[in-house]
């Protein structure tokens, strides 16, 4: 019953998390400059806590450790923390 039960699951494979503390600057879709702490990153997005509670959905661009400036997703909200999807990297001006 039990290999049953499993056969029937989906099983999204997520890439491995690496535990970070780093305070970083989020700018929302209004251009506001946001405060947040980063939790954890991953190749394909990270967790964080702002001080104000970020609208599941928004597309937001912060800077991170070691990858530099990208645009992400809040993909899940659940009071000031929330996970983001990096959707791209940012390109720098090239003016």
């Amino acid at each position: 019953m039990e290999t049953n039960l499993k056969s029937r699951l989906a099983f999204v494979k997520r890439s491995p998390r690496r535990a970070i503390a780093a305070d970083v600057t989020v700018v929302d879709g209004c251009g506001r400059e946001l405060q947040a702490r980063l939790w954890n990153i991953s190749e394909g997005g990270f967790s964080a806590e702002s001080e104000l509670k970020m609208p599941l959905g928004a597309t937001i661009s912060v800077e991170l450790p070691g990858r530099g400036k990208v645009r992400a997703q809040i993909r899940w909200v659940l009071g000031w923390r929330f996970g983001a999807m990096i959707v791209a990297n940012e390109q720098p001006d090239r003016r």
